[in-house]
């Protein structure tokens, strides 16, 4: 009935479903939403109350968002809880502590993951495997690739420590 992404923390709503007692009859669910689900609410009554509550993205931000172009007031909050909420479901997430593996990662895909999660100088520098001169090199031009993208010069931080490593994984040859 109406498509809606959800401009508030948790906004509950009822859908009207096949009852599982008597296929025959419909009853009303209820439903808890987060901040940026994309949701097909069928009940008048819940989009009433939304709008009511200003619960919901205006239809043009909404299609803004599906899009990829909105840049209004809550443009980072999208970004960083409600896509990345819609991105991690049903996907497995690496342990704690655990990054992505580099030798299966382009180096361009190690520059988005860098950006992407924000990573930290010690955390950037983790991803380079001690010894192993093709790991250190990736990831060196991943952080050169990634401070491109962000129009900044690589960190001090990363390719001091990087540079260092690569002299002694080399000079172990």
């Amino acid at each position: 009935m109406a498509q809606k992404i959800i401009k508030v923390r948790l906004f509950t709503w009822f859908e009207n479903v096949e009852s599982p007692i008597d296929p025959s009859e419909e009853v009303r669910t209820e439903r808890i939403s987060h901040f940026g689900e994309d949701v097909d609410i069928n009940d008048e009554t819940s989009v009433a109350r939304g709008e009511e509550l200003d619960a919901f993205f205006s239809d043009e931000d909404a299609a803004a968002i599906r899009d990829g172009t909105y840049d209004g007031p809550q443009a980072a909050l999208l970004e960083t809880f409600g896509q990345h909420q819609a991105a991690t479901q049903g996907v497995v997430t690496p342990a704690l502590g655990e990054g992505p593996q580099t030798s299966t990662l382009s180096t361009d895909e190690l520059a988005d993951y860098i950006v992407e999660n924000k990573l930290s100088v010690n955390e950037t520098v983790a991803l380079a495997t001690e010894g192993d001169a093709d790991s250190i090199n990736k990831v060196y031009d991943a952080e050169v690739a990634a401070a491109q993208t962000k129009g900044v010069d690589p960190r001090k931080g990363v390719t001091d420590r990087l540079d260092s490593m690569l002299t002694t994984a080399t000079s172990e040859d």
